[in-house]
């Protein structure tokens, strides 16, 4: 059984149709990856899967059980988003915007929630180092950091990473995907769309190419990745 299930998702903002009949799947341990041109429909299908936008017919489910359309429920049934543009708690430090993240969980997780600080702080030392700075100071990686660590704190089965790599350099594309892959192995299920193809592709098992709010291939990613079309429209190789 999926972990995740999206079957028929049609979204819409007034006449202009977002997503058209998008279906999808994400088993327990994979990272999925979504990729597309500006306005495929990607950061509207993971809002859609948070309940921030109105889901006009499909159904999703978690683990067989139907997910609410409220985003506070959705969180308490398993699902966190590292939010496009990061959307960190600017006049807040980092220990108290990693403390956000575990809200949705028992005063009594105590311990449990200060030992997962310390797994972030693991994955990410440069937020230890930061850890009483007010989080609108950080570098752009840092935010990108502790917007992912954030959405940890609840502990998730299902990861959702909205353009991780928007507006960052090169070199920490690479350690922040280099992490990603390392929070995978260590248990959490990743769902990400990003723009940056090819990083997308190296990073997932399989992937979905969105269109116009529309499924255009789908498949492993190694296979994408060595394919002429997706190669052509999305990895900037000439054909």
């Amino acid at each position: 059984m999926a972990l995740l299930l999206v079957n028929d998702l049609h979204v819409s903002y007034g006449a202009i149709k977002a997503l058209n009949g998008f279906s999808m799947h994400i088993d327990e341990g994979e990272i999925v990856s979504v990729i597309g041109s500006n306005g495929a429909g990607k950061s509207t299908f993971m809002n859609a899967i948070m309940g921030a936008v109105k889901r006009e017919k499909g159904t999703l489910t978690l683990n067989g059980k139907v997910l609410s359309a409220r985003p506070y429920q959705v969180v308490s049934q398993g699902i966190s988003l590292s939010p496009e543009g990061r959307k960190i708690f600017a006049p807040l430090t980092v220990f108290e915007n990693l403390q956000m993240g575990a809200f949705p969980r028992s005063a009594l997780e105590k311990a449990a929630i200060n030992n997962d600080i310390e797994w972030v702080f693991t994955l990410f030392p440069r937020l230890k180092e930061r850890i009483g700075q007010y989080a609108g100071t950080l570098s752009g990686g840092e935010q990108q950091m502790l917007s992912v660590g954030r959405a940890l704190m609840s502990r998730p089965k299902l990861l959702l990473l909205d353009e991780p790599s928007l507006g960052l350099a090169p070199v920490v594309i690479r350690d922040i995907f280099k992490e990603l892959r390392l929070i995978n192995q260590q248990g959490v299920t990743i769902l990400i769309v990003e723009q940056n193809a090819r990083q997308a592709l190296l990073l997932s098992h399989r992937t979905y190419v969105l269109q116009t709010g529309s499924l255009f291939k789908e498949g492993k990613s190694k296979d994408l990745l060595a394919d002429p079309e997706i190669a052509a429209a999305y990895l900037g190789v000439k054909t």
